[in-house]
């Protein structure tokens, strides 16, 4: 497990020195002891960590469900980083106030309130507003439904670091897109503008956030050619011209309520187009991100749809970033028994994992190469800054790379490079070397052993150097 060094580095490279431990490099690095005998170049390889749930921001399983407008006199969002959670599932119900043009300021306060104590719990939010929780019941009108929203803009931007996706919401039962009534039932003259309006109103308020919309019909209905609902276009789907911009087209992603419950995931795709509409979100969700809920195991051949050799596929192909822990638990306890689960927990979303890192000196400075393979089922749908960090007790040196992590797309590898010049830094002294993605609650740690600083919230690369 010995490694070949740099004029400035041990034969044995020690990943102590600079804070955050004391383990050997040997304890994380494969062998390398076929390196070439040289004074200007080294490899470290380091070792997946294949069978840990790592607590990174925006994927996973989430817990639920959390109503914002409560009022409480406790952190409800308390301990679930602790429990395993960086997500969860929260909702604005505002059902009892459906007549009422103006929301009272005290539900606004317990709204702020709420949302302030997910963020200090560093928990993020998969994020609804609802006005109906039964078929039933009819939807607001659009007049209502504009003014609260104007209520509700300040305080969600405020908090808008704390929300991690926002659900179209709003309309429809449980806010879900279907059984709609009043100014958004197919019979009124202005529907499929009424309906637009919610979509252009939520990416006003929250323009740096993903919305997610329940089925792709939808979507190209209302973003693409028209037409009728499931008529088959592509004109609304994401392209690579498109994704990342401000075209709202490229804004929208999907929430799937009823996955794996059947062949159409009870109507979220059509009987008889499928493979279509699978295909459209499956190209969507390169670059915007889907999740959602099962919603209970089928009947007959549907039954099988659940089972893990089907759901891994499914959420692989499909690019799922998070599901519900929750629901529905026949689901849930079906792929524990069939010893699937924490392959699912593990792969949600994104999983970076580092391969390798080289170093390289010459009389001017050091040449870093760090190779790093997303794992996962998707890439982040949040871009997270990324940075080089050159660290000991006496100095820090910080290289801000531009990169976009929403790029880092999964089972594709990135090479990141950094030139540090001797003349910028005091390399007398010997240093440890960290790349850090993201910041605070929101840092991404690498599916890796033994590399996680969490003082500092970055990953540690290589010490005494």
């Amino acid at each position: 497990m010995y490694i070949k060094t740099l004029s400035t580095i041990c034969a044995v490279v020690m990943l102590s020195g600079c804070g955050g431990g004391s383990s050997s490099v040997s304890d994380m690095i494969e062998d390398n002891s076929n390196l070439p005998d040289t004074n200007e170049s080294l490899k470290v390889s380091y070792i997946e960590d294949m069978k840990s749930n790592i607590l990174n921001p925006d994927r996973g399983f989430y817990d639920a469900s959390y109503a914002l407008e409560e009022n409480t006199s406790y952190n409800m969002f308390e301990g679930l980083r602790d429990d395993g959670y960086t997500l969860a599932y929260a909702y604005i119900n505002l059902q009892d106030y459906n007549d009422t043009a103006t929301l009272p300021d005290g539900i606004l306060n317990n709204i702020s309130k709420n949302l302030s104590d997910a963020n200090s719990s560093g928990v993020k939010l998969v994020f609804r507003i609802k006005y109906r929780s039964s078929i039933d019941s009819n939807d607001t009108s659009k007049d209502i439904i504009t003014q609260h929203l104007a209520q509700l803009k300040p305080i969600l931007q405020t908090y808008k670091d704390t929300i991690s996706v926002v659900q179209a919401g709003i309309i429809g039962a449980w806010g879900e897109w279907h059984s709609f009534t009043g100014d958004y039932a197919d019979s009124n003259s202005s529907y499929l503008q009424n309906r637009k309006e919610i979509l252009t109103s939520l990416v006003d308020i929250l323009p740096d956030k993903y919305i997610q919309i329940r089925t792709p019909m939808h979507k190209e209905q209302l973003l693409g050619a028209g037409g009728e609902y499931g008529d088959e276009s592509t004109e609304g789907e994401i392209t690579a011209d498109i994704a990342y911009s401000d075209d709202i087209r490229a804004k929208v992603g999907y929430h799937n309520d009823c996955v794996l419950a059947n062949k159409t995931d009870m109507g979220t795709y059509p009987s008889d187009s499928i493979e279509f509409w699978k295909d459209y979100v499956r190209n969507d969700t390169m670059y915007a991100p889907i999740g959602g809920e099962t919603c209970g195991i089928g009947e007959d051949e549907d039954a099988k749809l659940s089972d893990c050799s089907n759901a891994l596929k499914e959420f692989e192909s499909m690019h799922y970033s998070f599901l519900n822990d929750d629901y529905h638990p026949d689901v849930l306890d079906k792929w524990k028994d069939q010893g699937c689960y924490d392959t699912i927990k593990y792969n949600l979303g994104y999983r970076l994992v580092a391969n390798s890192l080289e170093l390289n000196s010459d009389d001017n400075g050091v040449d870093i190469s760090l190779s790093i393979t997303n794992k996962g089922y998707a890439s982040a749908y949040n871009s997270y800054p990324v940075k080089f960090i050159l660290k000991n007790i006496n100095k820090v040196y910080i290289y801000d790379k531009d990169k976009d992590t929403r790029k880092w797309y999964p089972k594709k590898t990135q090479i990141l490079t950094q030139h540090i010049s001797y003349s910028d830094i005091d390399h007398e002294q010997k240093y440890c070397l960290y790349l850090q993605i993201g910041e605070g609650n929101s840092s991404v740690r690498f599916s890796n052993k033994d590399m996680w600083d969490d003082e500092l919230k970055a990953n540690k690369l290589i010490c005494d150097f």
